[in-house]
């Protein structure tokens, strides 16, 4: 009954065992927020119910437990953090809906060449740059037929197999498959560290941050996040890529029996080129479609950076000095997301039109209207919006904990770890948040660990961004399990890949990605943000 039922007993069983927080009666409001923080990390990290649905907690305890009103906490599932994600999403999603993604996978493949090393390794740049810019599990799906059509014909030259066959008699993707499917989500994964709005969880550490330090200046700007992210990401994608060909495909070990499969013969090579080619080829020219995307998204992204990068005048900065604003964060990102979002609307898609002026008989007139370079319905049957609410609930929480002095009780526990150096107390964080976040949603422990963090970072004395940047990009690393991140349980699904064969595969980078963003945000991040070696008045 238990095996069936569980998340129904922990629904029950949760709430009732914290009422342990809220002793001695009456509760304090800090007790209130510890008791909502609890039950939603619970429920978050086991998914009990819906993810989003747990995120509607704290507009339920926080009034009836006079912690805040519902004004207030329904503020904290729209704000500016909220609006740019929605952007993203939007912005994104037109690269999907137009298929510029899949053009570019095919020109890198034709670019680097057909063997294994190189195959992987196109893979890998194009899945990584395309999730720099739309979701994970976007640019993760992208990769799943490409690399069924590529193993495909290297299976029909008799050179591997896509599918092994287990004791119960089940297909099961064989090393060779995992490896390429493993490659394509985990590129995914790191390629969404590169920009703001790569991946959820960025945007996540950066709205808890701002709802944490109001009077902080804008230190996470978009030109500051990828001079940080950028360098950091191809460091990450290299030593990802790197045991993936060690332990796959045998490179530095020639004499091995696993570099000896996975050499391909020129026929084989000739078969896959033909294919690919073949592929490219129905996806014909450069449409105005695309074009459109290019310069819309394209022009977003350069805009991002424009707007204030602090190396010259942006035009955030202009509007700032025009109106004779006070305020450095009056414009933000999200402003220009929805203008960008707007036009997608509003522009076609295609030329049709101009058949009118050309039409020298009734019937050549066009029957159907234009359609915009964005689908309104298609995107409303895609667009993973439940997420935003994720987000709301997780800033909600962190301002209750902010108010009610949770952060400072927190802090308390916190205090044992005062006396380790800071070097080693960035490992200690960075080694639990990524072990947690294999097991639990990567955007969920980050909104429950990221003001952990920053209470930690005040209780020793640190910058509080520096812990952010910390805990902030580790929350990304799912590598080893499924249930971490969508991408993972996608390339699961579609190649049959076990658990056991994720965890091999997963292990090497999870070491890799530990060392290198210890490394990284103790050596790194100070050359980008030179303030974290001091505490600032903001905190």
């Amino acid at each position: 009954m238990f095996a069936v039922h569980w998340r129904g007993f922990l629904c029950v069983i949760v709430p009732v065992l914290a009422i342990v927080v809220l002793l001695p009666f009456p509760a304090q409001p800090y007790q209130w927020t510890a008791y909502c923080l609890i039950i939603m990390a619970i429920f978050w990290v086991s998914e009990c119910i819906p993810l989003p649905v747990t995120s509607f907690i704290p507009v339920i305890v926080f009034p009836l437990s006079g912690v805040s009103s519902t004004a207030d906490v329904c503020k904290a599932y729209v704000n500016d953090s909220v609006f740019m994600f929605l952007g993203s999403l939007i912005l994104a999603y037109s690269v999907e809906q137009s298929g510029l993604h899949k053009r570019l996978a095919y020109c890198a493949i034709q670019a680097i060449g057909y063997s294994h090393v190189k195959l992987l390794t196109a893979m890998c740049i194009v899945t990584t740059f395309v999730s720099m810019w739309i979701t994970n599990t976007a640019a993760t799906t992208m990769m799943v037929p490409i690399n069924f059509a590529v193993l495909k014909v290297f299976e029909e030259q008799k050179l591997l197999k896509i599918y092994d066959t287990n004791k119960d008699g089940e297909k099961i993707a064989s090393d060779i498959t995992t490896c390429y499917f493993c490659t394509a989500t985990y590129s995914a994964t790191i390629g969404g560290i590169g920009t703001l709005v790569g991946t959820a969880t960025n945007l996540v550490f950066k709205g808890l941050f701002i709802t944490r330090f109001p009077d902080a200046p804008e230190l996470l700007s978009f030109p500051k996040f990828s001079a940080f992210g950028v360098p950091y990401m191809i460091i990450l994608d290299f030593f990802m890529l790197l045991y993936m060909l060690i332990v796959y495909v045998g490179v530095l070990r020639p004499r091995s029996e696993t570099a000896k499969k996975s050499k391909i013969s020129p026929e084989g090579i000739a078969a896959a080129k033909k294919t690919v080619k073949s592929d490219y080829a129905k996806l014909g020219k450069v449409s105005f479609w695309e074009f459109m995307v290019i310069v819309l998204f394209g022009g977003a992204m350069v805009a991002f950076f424009c707007r204030s990068p602090q190396i010259f005048e942006g035009w955030g900065d202009i509007i700032n000095n025009y109106f004779e604003l006070k305020d450095e964060k009056f414009v933000r990102d999200s402003a220009l997301a929805a203008l960008v979002a707007f036009m997608m609307f509003l522009f076609p898609s295609n030329l049709i039109f101009f058949k009118n002026c050309r039409a020298k008989y009734h019937e050549d007139f066009p029957k159907t209207r234009v359609p915009s370079v964005l689908n309104w319905k298609s995107l409303m049957a895609e667009l993973p919006y439940s997420f935003t609410f994720l987000l709301g609930g997780g800033f909600a929480l962190s301002d209750a904990a902010r108010k009610t002095g949770l952060n400072e009780k927190i802090g308390e526990f916190l205090q044992v770890l005062k006396g380790l150096p800071n070097i080693i107390v960035l490992l200690i964080l960075i080694i639990f948040v990524v072990l947690i976040t294999n097991i639990a949603s990567n955007v969920a422990v980050c909104n429950v660990l990221t003001p952990i963090s920053m209470q930690l970072a005040k209780e020793i004395g640190q910058n509080p961004l520096w812990y952010v940047i910390a805990s902030g990009f580790a929350s990304s690393y799912c590598f080893m399990f499924p249930v971490g991140t969508p991408g993972n349980l996608v390339v699961q699904s579609a190649a049959k890949i076990p658990t056991q064969k994720m965890i091999k595969a997963g292990i090497g980078p999870t070491v890799s990605t530990i060392i290198i963003t210890w490394l990284a945000v103790y050596f790194y991040a100070p050359i980008i943000w030179p303030s974290l070696h001091s505490m600032p008045e903001w905190a």
